[in-house]
């Protein structure tokens, strides 16, 4: 099948189960993956032939509700193709903003803490857009924290990546050493998570979603706790739920602070400092 006839068809296989919008952008993905580039130079290859068989097992696999990155054990974040797997969360467009803000603030060197690092897209991103830079990244997930180091070394900055297994903060030793924090926490309340699609519940890690009944226990706690470990001029970043600016603003007291919306205007991201201290 070539490649041209075959967009057609997925998008219109795939519009079935999603927004047309979605149904081409997975379309481009699925044939950029069988023709080995990119999404966009997909459409530079529209006479080639792909394979029709295997194009057929990825769309079955998807019509069935399994999201299409454990697929093709792939994930888009900020431009670049990152290693995923099951068991990981799939990192999404949204946590991009958490990159654009601490990049806005213009640090270019210094040893930053992320709390959950996942698949590593959001640590990994930042070495490569800050080549100074040093992370720590604490994960509780054992496949969590491999599938961190497998996307490190694919993009060669291993070496300035440190990678823990631990709980939050609660393994940290308290002290001045990180000139930032960053964090896409669980942010989703139990009530919420029963809410969520088929998609989502049956593939992706319940752990990485959920943060207890109220949905903003590991922010609440960053908040009151993260002082303690932040360098002179220290700042933290974290994400969190459209709907949870209102409760983020009751507990920032004694912070200074700052809300980026995202693309559908909702406030997705808080950056904190303590006045006086800021970059």
């Amino acid at each position: 099948m070539k490649v041209k006839r075959a967009l057609s068809y997925l998008r219109h296989r795939l519009s079935d189960i999603e927004e047309e919008d979605y149904a081409q952008k997975e379309a481009l993905e699925i044939l950029a993956h069988l023709l080995g580039v990119s999404p966009l130079n997909v459409y530079l290859h529209a006479e080639e032939e792909i394979s029709e068989e295997e194009l057929q097992r990825i769309l079955l696999e998807r019509l069935k509700g399994k999201p299409l990155p454990y697929i093709l054990k792939k994930a888009y974040f900020y431009g670049r193709p990152f290693f995923i797997e099951e068991g990981v969360l799939i990192p999404r467009p949204e946590t991009e903003l958490l990159v654009e803000v601490f990049l806005s603030l213009g640090i270019d060197e210094g040893l930053l803490l992320e709390l959950g690092c996942g698949s590593g897209a959001v640590a990994v991103t930042l070495l490569l857009e800050r080549p100074k830079i040093n992370v720590l990244a604490l994960d509780i997930s054992p496949k969590a924290l491999k599938i961190t180091q497998i996307n490190a070394r694919h993009f060669q900055v291993e070496n300035r990546l440190f990678l823990v297994r631990a709980n939050w903060l609660t393994s940290l030793k308290e002290g001045p050493f990180f000139r930032a924090i960053i964090s896409n926490p669980p942010y989703l309340s139990t009530n919420e998570w029963t809410e969520l699609t088929p998609e989502v519940k049956n593939f992706e890690p319940m752990t990485a979603l959920v943060a207890g009944p109220k949905g903003t226990e590991y922010q609440e706690i960053l908040i009151q706790e993260g002082l303690k470990y932040l360098a002179s001029h220290g700042i933290i970043i974290f994400e969190m739920g459209y709907n949870q600016a209102s409760r983020i603003k009751d507990i920032v007291r004694g912070w200074s602070y700052r809300f980026y919306r995202d693309l559908l205007g909702f406030e997705r991201v808080i950056l904190l400092w303590i006045e006086g201290e800021n970059t």
